[in-house]
């Protein structure tokens, strides 16, 4: 569980405007080479073999120091992550206008949101729009209702300021109002950006008025477009390769294969961590495959979903049933099964996936810890005594899974719980208020904090494909 902050509102992330991509290259799989090692093999014969199948076909010599202090000591700067370098003063400004308008009174908030309205200019947009967001903490007035629509509806005619999330607050608000044309009039004359993931939003969000959705081109794994089509799986199988045409990033995996064939699962782990995702992702599938399989193997799985997600979202052609098993790991399955009996198994499974990517040493900022991202002061209600014991997966899971239990229990429904579980009760209880409806998925998309609304979502998303590979909870799976 995560402890959020103003600034983690849906409302901070409105302003930052990216963008436009073009549409990735459909990929050609060709057939693996005869005597090449597929990924369902690799899957399935163990890890000490593929480590041998790689010895035998790495020409390049790993990175000098991974016995040092620093094991990247060495790692180029043309294959290191790059800390992003973008124009935040238009998050900033919005930010600071949100700051100011929290502590408003409601008739403050309220009155100087007419004046906007009446004295509107796009130079004021930026504070136009932050107004409208904050107006929804005196939802479900009326006038509070009136005053954001129209805020939002004049920023719509601007060119200085991100329009997206304008558009899908109007739009959401229009569908619980029961104006179905009208919301998919906002959607349709202000499509979404080319991101794929915005793109699949659109669509789900016209699917509550039964418009006509093509989900073809949707992500299949996303937290939308797996609700809006079925998942393809690419006949062709992926297979390892150990060439990328670039030197640095052969010693890297030469790297890897050493470290592997070492046990030093935690320094194949920062290896992981300091890769520049953006450009590995261009580096040949087979290639790609490799490194994949043993960050795998070593638990290095949040670099996995960072690295996996993104390309097969750009090239959902590419699915199959071993690129699937990388994303969604059989982890912790026995321990979840063990220490799950007031929950669903597979919905703490989903959970765990998106809290820590199955890494049991996981810290957040907020002091959240292990498996399930508990916060000590909620653990101790679960029979944990002492913080460091949350980082043992069985008492982890078991705390968690009886805090998750509670929390279906308490507002009778699975997504009102994951809510709760990534914002705190309190705030969902807020949200209830403000956002009265019996649609719970309608619900999910009013959610103001994006945080929280992607994280039902891909919960979510988890959990069905979960479902698709743990049929049963009682036939356990392996701990690899």
């Amino acid at each position: 569980m995560r402890k959020l902050l103003v600034l983690s509102l849906v409302f901070v992330t409105a302003c930052a405007s990216k963008p436009r991509q073009p549409a990735s290259e459909p990929v050609v799989l060709t057939p693996p080479p005869e005597g090449a090692l597929t990924l369902d093999q690799a899957l399935t014969q163990g890890q000490d073999s593929t480590v041998e199948y790689l010895q035998a076909q790495v020409k390049a010599e790993p990175f000098a120091g991974l016995n040092s202090k620093d094991p990247a000591v060495e790692m180029p700067a043309a294959i290191r992550a790059e800390r992003l370098k973008t124009d935040n003063s238009d998050k900033k400004q919005q930010s600071a206008f949100l700051r100011k308008f929290r502590g408003w009174s409601t008739q403050k908030r309220l009155s100087h949101g007419e004046e906007l309205v009446a004295d509107f200019t796009c130079d004021k947009s930026l504070e136009s729009q932050a107004m409208g967001y904050m107006l929804e903490l005196d939802f479900p007035d009326q006038n509070a209702r009136d005053v954001s629509k129209n805020l939002h509806e004049k920023v719509l005619g601007c060119e200085n300021v991100s329009k997206t999330e304008s558009v899908f607050r109007l739009a959401v608000f229009a569908i619980q109002q029961n104006e179905c044309p009208r919301a998919v009039e906002y959607l349709d004359k202000y499509p979404a950006p080319a991101e794929r993931g915005m793109r699949d939003r659109q669509a789900y969000l016209k699917s509550f008025c039964s418009a006509a959705v093509d989900g073809k081109n949707a992500n299949p794994l996303g937290g939308y477009g797996i609700l809006l089509g079925t998942i393809p799986s690419s006949p062709t199988q992926w297979y390892l390769g150990a060439s990328s045409g670039d030197a640095d990033w052969d010693r890297l995996l030469a790297s890897l294969v050493k470290l592997t064939a070492e046990e030093r699962s935690s320094t194949v782990q920062y290896l992981a961590s300091k890769m520049n995702l953006e450009k590995f992702r261009n580096l040949p599938l087979p290639f790609q495959t490799s490194v994949l399989v043993l960050l795998s193997a070593n638990g290095a799985d949040l670099s996995v979903f960072q690295a996996l997600h993104k390309y097969l979202s750009d090239h959902p052609e590419s699915i199959t049933a071993s690129a699937a098993n990388l994303l969604f790991p059989i982890r912790y399955w026995k321990e979840i099964v063990e220490n799950s009996k007031s929950a669903d198994p597979i919905l703490v499974k989903a959970l765990i996936r998106q809290e820590s990517a199955f890494n049991k040493a996981a810290r957040s900022r907020a002091r959240a810890s292990g498996l399930m991202q508990l916060i000590y002061p909620t653990a101790k209600h679960f029979g944990v005594k002492k913080p460091v014991q949350l980082l043992n997966p069985e008492t982890n899971i078991h705390a968690g899974s009886e805090f998750l239990a509670q929390l279906i229990s308490d507002f009778g429904s699975v997504e009102l719980a994951l809510a709760a579980y990534n914002a705190g009760p309190g705030m969902v209880r807020q949200w209830q208020k403000r956002y009265p409806t019996e649609n719970i998925d309608l619900f999910v998309e009013m959610i103001p904090y994006t945080e929280t609304r992607e994280y039902v979502r891909l919960v979510k998303r988890n959990y069905k494909i979960y479902q698709s590979i743990l049929v049963k909870p009682q036939l356990l799976g392996g701990n690899p």
